[in-house]
């Protein structure tokens, strides 16, 4: 995984793109870095845009985030996912 702080180009750009979208402060790292989900696409910056994208525009806020957060576990779990 390449940080926020080693990455350049379109992992640099994607990075910024995702520090500026909302995140819940659960999901904020104590250490500054990216949040793991995020350092985890970052061989592919076009599938971590990509991946985020979709989630994002999945979300709405007719569900409290702890249940969403719940059918995201739920499904990372059937899909035999890490997260």
């Amino acid at each position: 995984m390449i940080g926020s702080q080693e990455a350049d180009g379109d992992l640099r750009d994607a990075y910024l793109a995702m520090a500026a979208r909302p995140m819940p402060s659960a999901y904020v790292p104590s250490h500054g870095e990216a949040p793991g989900i995020i350092r985890a696409h970052s061989l592919d910056p076009e599938l971590l845009r990509r991946a985020f994208a979709v989630s994002g525009s999945l979300s709405n806020d007719l569900l409290p985030w702890h249940s969403r957060e719940l059918i995201n576990s739920v499904t990372s779990r059937e899909n035999e996912c890490f997260y």
